[in-house]
């Protein structure tokens, strides 16, 4: 217990260190601060979910003492406590139920959809303590945005008129909860795979690696994502909840389009040339992903890689 104790303080320290470092204002404070979950999760992969539980809670403490009781919040509903999740999530086992023996792994589906609800719960968090009502909410995003105009005015830049700045930061509130709920998943996943592949070159990573092309999304997330989606044009709180939730629910059909993309081309000469392309659009242009999507989302509703598989790729990992 000794031992994973100072693990946990080792991996919160280095978690908080993350954080505070935006405070510092300089030109990697960003970057380094995504990678808050980072340390987390390796020691709950690595090591075991109590070194990862007694992380998060050093470092929400510490975040707590140094600056307010608002970062110790913060930190356990949007890192620490959807890092923690993630990783104890990775590592459950039941036994195979087909009698074949071992172990069938979470998979890597539910670790998707995981990542997407709690991305989706800590943005809603995050904006119920802003503001209790969507006037409130709108009426501090709308204040924010004056503010940035303000100082673009100052630096020499046009500015905007009155009515303009009004329009622009009633947009910004509607997309503000559906783009941070997309970058809390993403970033999440992000540490998720490295600390995994940390785990997995030190010796130290209990399960196999799974068949990341493997991932497909339970055909009931497209009936759910047409509910969110027509929930999402509902007013108020309601509808910025919907529209976290549906962009979450979003990012894990992008990855869910990619690994059957993967899969599909296994085996097909045009293969390197396909990836390549859909990956260098996604990433250089930015409105291909909504494509990927669309492609998982197929997928996901017509199983397309049953129906036009090439059968050359390597089975799934035993993780479903």
């Amino acid at each position: 217990m000794g031992q994973i104790l100072l693990i946990g303080l080792a991996a919160g320290a280095a978690s908080a260190l993350l954080v505070a470092g935006v405070a510092a204002g300089t030109v990697l404070a960003v970057p380094l601060f995504y990678l808050a979950p980072l340390p987390i999760m390796v020691a709950g992969l690595a090591f075991s979910h109590w070194a990862a539980l007694f992380g998060v809670l050093f470092a929400a403490a510490g975040l707590g003492a140094v600056f307010t009781s608002t970062f110790l919040f913060a930190y356990l509903i949007g890192i620490g406590g959807p890092a923690w999740a993630l990783a104890y999530a990775a590592l459950l086992a039941r036994e195979d139920a087909a009698g074949r023996g071992g172990l069938v792994w979470f998979s890597v589906a539910g670790l998707v959809l995981l990542a997407a609800g709690l991305a989706a719960v800590s943005t809603m968090a995050g904006l119920l303590s802003v503001a209790s009502d969507y006037e409130a909410y709108r009426a501090a995003v709308s204040a924010a945005f004056s503010a940035f105009v303000d100082v673009q005015k100052e630096a020499g830049g046009a500015g905007l008129a009155p009515a303009d700045a009004a329009n622009m930061a009633g947009i910004v509130a509607g997309v503000l909860p559906g783009m941070a709920a997309a970058l809390c998943m993403v970033t999440q996943l992000i540490c998720l795979y490295l600390a995994a592949r940390a785990a997995r070159v030190s010796g130290r990573l209990a399960r196999p690696w799974p068949h990341l092309a493997g991932l497909r999304l339970p055909p009931v997330t497209s009936l759910l994502l047409a509910v969110i989606v027509a929930a999402s044009v509902a007013p108020g709180m309601i509808g910025l909840a919907a529209s976290a939730a549906g962009s979450a629910l979003v990012v894990a059909f992008v990855l869910a389009g990619f690994a059957a993309l993967h899969d599909l081309t296994r085996g097909r000469a045009a293969r390197p040339l396909i990836l390549t392309a859909a990956w260098v659009a996604t990433l250089a242009l930015g409105w291909p992903v909504l494509g990927v999507a669309v492609f998982g989302l197929v997928d996901t509703m017509f199983d397309l890689r049953t129906r036009f598989s090439t059968g050359g790729g390597p089975p799934a990992a035993n993780d479903r």
